[in-house]
């Protein structure tokens, strides 16, 4: 319930710029609201004052409202931002204590919507800053030589507390902006992880097949061989694939290899294991298994090919299957499986050779 009206009040988290932009401009409301109320209470200021207060909450709401509800999201900060920085700073000043009241308070928290609100357009960024920054400087020349135009606290307890209120919400107002930058921040890298996360895969899948590729392979196999209680690798190699391509051309190959690659998937999946696309035709099928087990598993895998549905017949391949040792290297590793698929094809083709 409560995210929901969050939701209906500010949009979404998934854009904090506009999210912020509403919670702030609904502080600024209450924040005119709790200001005329506690004006009127205390006597802090005329009726005047309370007036404009009541005025600048309304028209904030109405900002609020054209800006969540309307679409007009630009249009409403621009404007919110003149009347904050040409019309609200200089009024609070003059009617609420000059120097001596809360608005150098109220001068940095405008000076820190603007840096967040205007981040990306720089035009209204920096005039926004430029006045926020200046604007105390005629309002203290004009208290000096015009101190009879600044509106007095009645009391100095009247103005502590004045003060202090305006403290609490400043300070509520910095945390506002600070959780802005910060979801910004996190959503930015949230994208640049997405991102480089995506390139991995990509860099890590052959575009034909969308099989993992050889760079896959070589990470996966140290990391496999660290974490497996045992892994067996099968080295596959389709028979004939050559003639395959010069007899019915590449395209008619490229229809070979994708579903050769679908039945190595579908049995990685169906086993746990990891399928490869090492090169051209020849692939690479990891299971965390014992040679017995893998062993079965291959069997199968020749009987799925044998059943594949393919415009000019089945295909065949070849294999070389051994489980690899403790201590054995990558490389001597490859050495040894590739002797025992070289052994498959001097057999006739269409068997798997076991260690």
């Amino acid at each position: 319930m409560i995210e929901k009206t969050r939701s209906w009040l500010l949009g979404s988290r998934d854009n904090p710029q506009q999210y912020t932009q509403h919670a702030v401009q609904l502080i600024v409301f209450v924040a005119f609201l709790y200001a005329a109320a506690i004006n009127y209470v205390t006597s802090a200021s005329g009726y005047i004052n309370i007036c404009i207060q009541l005025a600048m909450s309304i028209s904030t709401l109405g900002i609020w409202y054209r800006s969540r509800w309307h679409n007009e999201y630009q249009r409403m900060a621009i404007t919110f931002m003149v009347m904050i920085t040409t019309i609200t700073l200089p009024i609070n000043w003059f009617l609420n204590g000059g120097s001596f009241g809360p608005t150098f308070f109220l001068n940095i928290c405008v000076f820190m919507y603007i840096s967040v609100a205007f981040r990306k357009n720089p035009y209204y960024r920096y005039f926004g800053q430029s006045f926020a920054a200046l604007v105390p400087i005629p309002l203290v020349m004009i208290e000096y030589y015009h101190p009879e135009w600044i509106s007095t606290y009645p009391d100095n307890e009247t103005r502590l507390i004045d003060l202090a209120s305006t403290s609490v919400v400043t300070s509520i107002f910095m945390l506002l902006m600070m959780e802005n930058l910060t979801k910004k921040f996190l959503l930015r890298h949230s994208k640049v992880e997405q991102l480089s996360e995506q390139l991995r895969q990509l860099s890590e899948r052959d575009s034909l097949t969308g099989l993992l590729n050889r760079r896959a392979f070589e990470s996966s196999f140290t990391e496999w061989k660290e974490t497996k209680e045992c892994l067996t690798i099968a080295a596959v190699d389709l028979d004939f694939f050559k003639k395959i391509n010069d007899q019915w051309g590449h395209y008619y190959g490229d229809e070979v290899l994708k579903n050769s690659s679908t039945q190595l998937s579908e049995m990685s999946k169906d086993t746990g294991s990891l399928a490869f696309r090492t090169g051209g035709e020849e692939f690479m099928l990891m299971m965390p298994c014992t040679l017995n087990e893998a062993y079965q598993h291959i069997q199968i895998l020749h009987d799925r090919f044998a059943e594949m549905k393919l415009l000019n017949g089945p295909v065949t391949f070849s294999s070389g299957l051994a489980e690899v040792k403790p201590d054995e290297s990558q490389d001597q590793f490859l050495k040894r499986v590739d002797r025992l698929l070289y052994q498959a094809k001097n057999q006739g083709r269409n068997c798997t050779v076991v260690e």
